[in-house]
């Protein structure tokens, strides 16, 4: 993966955090509604005025945009708790499932 790439992963998965809509993040920072969508697939790359505006809407520090976690090293259990927590009780039953099977 590229740093566009990659920059747009983690700008997603703040925006998710948040649970910001690519539209409200748009309209939030002033920028047009596919904008975002570009972005978090490393279509386009943000100028540096526009990466401080998404930071300071996701509340994260600027930096840590770019901090980036090999897939392999990225400690999966806190990812999985939170996953869980969003879901029903019919999918955390669905999720429960599957991980059984791979047991």
């Amino acid at each position: 993966m590229n740093t566009k790439e990659l920059l747009g992963l983690k700008v997603k998965e703040y925006r998710k955090q948040k649970k910001i809509t690519q539209e409200k993040l748009s309209e939030l920072i002033g920028v047009d509604n596919g904008y975002i969508s570009k972005l978090e697939v490393g279509q386009n790359f943000p100028s540096l005025k526009t990466l401080e505006k998404i930071s300071d809407v996701l509340d994260v520090e600027l930096y840590k945009l770019f901090l980036y976690t090999p897939e392999k090293d990225k400690d999966f259990k806190q990812e999985i708790n939170r996953i869980y927590d969003n879901l029903s009780k019919e999918k955390q039953f669905a999720l429960y499932q599957t991980a059984k099977a791979m047991e």
